[in-house]
């Protein structure tokens, strides 16, 4: 922890210019709440709250992401115990209703309510980054989600394919080009930058949480689910000329999701991770 309160006082002191008031869209569905860190933390699919005036979706997954919600207030939460927070942007309304990880087409198959949800949450996101890029160059945006995987490990998102990850070398590097950290680095350097020691999903593994891709797993392994990335990873990433970046972190169940102890653990290893993947690539 003593690294983690030592990258906040050297990397991000930054004037304090956004309100910290909570914002709420329609019907207080979506929360938005303001930071003075160049991060924002997005959990579009935790929602509990089911409005009966709004219709259900009838096509792709309406089931929710378990427990992402609570995780992504713990993370902003571990982060502003060292003075200083993300952005933090959760949907509160189920998924069923609405999907803001998808088009504002697909997402709720035109209820107007929905679509006014959809338009909050990432009227939100827009927010957060021209807020942000009053003081920073870059924004490094975190789409926060849960997997049911039968492998208890997280899985980072960047828009590769999971045959993508077998590739090596200057192969693997081709890929730049197509990913949501698209030129945060040179070509050269990009499979350093996914899975390298300094990388995230290295950084978490050795903090105990097992992540793909990562310096000790590489990749997925043959015939394994493994998520890439979505939407919001698509739309918020790979913004070279706006210096946007995204990564959608999927998350395990066991021993990251599934109690109040081991949110918080989780919570506070991925918002020192965050930090010092912040310093290595993005300051």
């Amino acid at each position: 922890m003593k690294l983690f309160y030592h990258l906040f006082l050297t990397l991000f002191i930054l004037p304090c210019l956004y309100s910290v008031e909570t914002q709420f869209g329609h019907k207080k569905y979506v929360e938005y709440i303001p930071g003075d860190l160049p991060i924002i933390i997005a959990a579009p699919h935790g929602g509990r709250l089911k409005d009966d005036s709004i219709k259900d979706r009838t096509k792709g997954v309406v089931v929710t992401d378990t427990n992402t919600d609570k995780l992504a207030r713990r993370v902003h939460e571990a982060f502003k115990k060292n003075g200083k927070a993300p952005h933090l942007i959760i949907s509160h309304l189920r998924r069923l209703k609405v999907d803001c990880n998808r088009s504002r087409e697909e997402s709720c198959e035109g209820d107007k309510q929905a679509l006014q949800v959809w338009d909050d949450f990432q009227g939100f996101v827009e927010k957060a980054k021209k807020n942000i890029r009053k003081n920073s160059q870059k924004v490094l945006y975190i789409d926060l989600h849960a997997h049911g995987h039968k492998i208890q490990r997280l899985e980072l998102g960047y828009l590769l394919l999971s045959s993508g990850l077998f590739r090596k070398g200057s192969e693997f590097n081709k890929q730049n080009s197509r990913s949501s950290l698209k030129g945060l680095v040179a070509e050269e350097k990009f499979e350093d930058l996914i899975r390298g020691e300094n990388s995230l999903g290295t950084l978490l593994a050795e903090a105990g949480f097992p992540s793909v891709p990562s310096l000790e797993m590489k990749d997925a392994g043959k015939g394994n689910k493994y998520f890439s990335g979505g939407y919001n990873t698509k739309v918020h990433g790979a913004q070279e000329s706006e210096g946007c970046f995204a990564i959608q972190i999927e998350c395990n169940n066991e021993g990251v999701r599934d109690s109040e102890k081991n949110r918080i653990k989780f919570s506070e290893a991925l918002a020192e991770s965050l930090l010092i993947f912040y310093k290595s690539y993005l300051k």
